[in-house]
């Protein structure tokens, strides 16, 4: 069975900012139906996962990992936000390996990997978290 580098666990990537427009929100906002009864543009909950960056992507991870992407699965995502995203504000992003194990199952072995991206305001305060699982069949 081949082997994930676990040592990869804890590994951050180097910091991102992200500005968040306005025409995004809506973009997004459109794409999945949703609206803000508010009668102000509000970010939906799922918004972060619009933040990507080359250094901390799915690319660079697998290049960490020695895989490509023809051998991964996107397994679950979850966002936990402490404050709603607010247009014209800009965040950064770090994001880290927190967690690699290894399971087998009917369709042989997988790896899974789990990012976290913790997600700070100007005065650094977190206002969201994302994790992500990335399944990668060995």
């Amino acid at each position: 069975m081949a082997e994930i580098n676990t040592a990869l666990i804890g590994k951050e990537y180097p910091p991102y900012a992200v500005t968040v427009e306005r025409v995004k929100i809506k973009e997004f906002a459109r794409a999945i139906g949703a609206a803000s009864e508010w009668g102000d543009l509000i970010a939906p909950p799922t918004f972060a996962v619009t933040f990507r960056d080359e250094t901390a992507d799915t690319g660079a991870l697998l290049r960490d990992l020695g895989t490509d992407i023809s051998r991964i699965l996107h397994g679950e995502q979850e966002f936990e936000l402490f404050r709603p995203l607010q247009p014209g504000e800009t965040y950064l992003c770090r994001a880290r390996i927190v967690d690699i194990y290894q399971k087998t199952g009917r369709s042989g072995s997988m790896a899974f990997v789990i990012r976290e991206t913790a997600i700070a305001d100007r005065a650094n305060e977190i206002v969201a978290t994302m994790r992500h699982v990335t399944i990668i069949r060995l």
